[in-house]
């Protein structure tokens, strides 16, 4: 895997992963009134609300790791991972259906969908359809 597509598709990752931490904060705030930001990152942690995070969060920190380790077989397998879990989400999963309900309500969501699957897009391959 070329070093410079691992460095897109993770930044991509990463701020598809601020636009739904975003709108999971404004969900959590209509029930349980304004978060601060160590709460919103306690919450990240710990709370159920944001649970179906946690599988974007473990790959984007895995793909740190690998790229720092300069392991470029294991960043391939994880770049192949991203593209499973959002290449199209699958609705039977946890993340899956959140993903795809956060797709439909959150344009910013939608943005940062289209350059993930514009980073994950290897040549001859489409780029996948927005869900």
């Amino acid at each position: 895997m070329e070093n410079g597509q691992a460095a897109s598709v993770r930044d991509a990752l990463a701020a598809l992963h601020r636009e739904l931490l975003a709108e999971q904060r404004i969900q959590a705030e209509r029930i349980g009134g304004r978060m601060s930001g160590s709460e919103v990152l306690q919450a990240a942690a710990d709370d159920l609300r944001f649970d179906w995070l946690k599988e974007l969060s473990e790959l984007i920190a895995a793909l740190d790791q690998a790229r720092s380790d300069q392991d470029s077989a294991a960043t391939g397998a994880l770049v192949a991972r991203a593209r499973d879990l959002l290449d199209p989400p699958d609705p039977k999963t946890p993340f899956g259906a959140r993903y795809l309900r956060a797709l439909q309500d959150h344009p910013g969501v939608v943005l940062a969908h289209r350059d993930v699957a514009a980073a994950l897009a290897t040549p001859g391959r489409r780029p996948p359809r927005e869900a």
